[in-house]
């Protein structure tokens, strides 16, 4: 018996120190540790300068206009307060009609009707609410309602300077360290009436509401300021240069000029896809302009279809950098073909249709913004063949062209 005990007493205590151990309760707990905030840098700031206070901008560009045509403008913008700018402006007209600037119908440049100065105010109605938000410093980039007066330093019709006042709805922006997009749409007094530029009769004093159109107007190019300049920025995610493109659908943005006796609208639509793995692609377009009026000439219609190849010759050497990827962006060389119509049609008279060829070679920048963007600026010299023979040359064309819209 003793014995069994001895037996028994280490086994009693084994189990014990088992079942001990199986009902160990094993607890769980949570600890709310503080993490700091953190701040993402926005991809734009850099870009569009959203973060760079200026107050006094000069800017050179390219216009672009329905109700004045085409050409250069110098403008001087300064702060008043945050939301208020003033702006001074000369432009100088270098086209009156057309998409693209035109030696056939370049104006004389110093000509006293060509040039028009203007002096103007911008209302940034959100810029004060962004600043607060801390999205925006005081400066430049944002949307505007803006008033305008413009006035020719010459007189253009019956001894009378050509002045338009303009109330419109815009969108300015900042691009890299020199570069600016303005683009608005509104409602202009043009007087002496638009299509008045060569007759001398139905001219009246006083406000008259034909005078009142409604026009866009577009405006690019470089910006000199007192801002500081900063780092670069992460601007491959702005320029898709390391994005694969293969192809892309274009659509400029349109320009518009909506009047009681007169319209006009021009757009511009393309297609451009890459040939393989070659820096070449094909690029096919398609451009009109149409215009109604109530006087001699009840409509008009030019069309223009062009084909193009263009050839991005420094992609290879800037793929090979780490610069570049195999994209539509770039600056390229190549020929063109293009096929022109124009349909008129004259009050009591048959309409007029005539149509031509032409050919030539270009060069020209392309780029790509962010995902849904692109800019396209290009100079070309071709030649042109009317009706009678399509080989046969009997003119010649340079044009300079730049526009910025939509890729798809």
């Amino acid at each position: 018996m003793r014995q069994l005990l001895l037996v028994l007493i280490p086994l009693v205590a084994c189990a014990a120190r088992s079942f001990a151990q199986d009902t160990t309760a094993v607890t769980f707990t949570e600890e709310n540790s503080p993490v700091a905030e953190q701040r993402f840098i926005d991809r734009y700031e850099n870009v569009f300068m959203t973060k760079i206070p200026t107050r006094k901008m000069f800017k050179l560009g390219y216009l672009a206009t329905t109700y004045n045509g085409l050409g250069f403008n110098a403008a001087f913008e300064y702060k008043v307060l945050p939301a208020l700018s003033v702006e001074l402006a000369l432009t100088g007209r270098t086209n009156r009609t057309g998409n693209a600037i035109t030696l056939e119908r370049f104006e004389r440049q110093f000509s006293g009707n060509n040039l028009f100065a203007s002096i103007g105010s911008r209302w940034y109605f959100e810029m004060n609410k962004r600043i607060a938000r801390h999205q925006s410093a005081n400066n430049f980039s944002g949307s505007y309602l803006g008033v305008a007066y413009e006035r020719s330093l010459a007189a253009i019709q019956s001894d009378r300077p050509r002045e338009h006042f303009s109330l419109v709805y815009g969108f300015q922006s900042r691009f890299l360290a020199n570069g600016f997009l303005d683009f608005s749409l509104g409602v202009y007094y043009a007087s002496p009436y638009l299509s008045l530029w060569d007759r001398g009769d139905r001219l009246s004093s006083g406000f008259n509401e034909r005078n009142v159109v409604i026009a866009s107007r577009a405006l690019l190019g470089l910006a000199f300021g007192d801002w500081k300049r900063s780092g670069s920025g992460p601007l491959c995610d702005v320029l898709h240069c390391d994005y694969f493109v293969k192809q892309h659908f274009k659509i400029r943005l349109p320009e518009v000029n909506i009047g009681l006796e007169s319209q006009s609208f021009r757009a511009e639509a393309g297609y451009e896809r890459k040939l393989g793995k070659s820096p070449l692609s094909v690029n096919l377009s398609v451009g009109s302009e149409t215009a109604f009026s109530s006087f001699e000439i009840l409509s008009s219609i030019t069309a223009v279809g062009e084909a193009q190849i263009r050839w991005f010759y420094l992609q290879k050497s800037e793929v090979r950098k780490g610069k570049a990827s195999d994209n539509l962006s770039g600056l390229y060389l190549g020929p063109l073909f293009a096929y022109n119509y124009y349909r008129t049609v004259l009050r009591g008279r048959s309409a007029f249709n005539t149509w031509y060829t032409s050919a030539g070679m270009m060069a020209g920048y392309q780029q790509r913004l962010f995902n849904k963007l692109y800019f396209d600026a290009s100079v070309s010299f071709s030649g042109g063949s009317m009706r009678e023979t399509v080989f046969r040359v009997n003119y010649a064309e340079l044009r300079a062209k730049a526009g910025i819209g939509f890729a798809l």
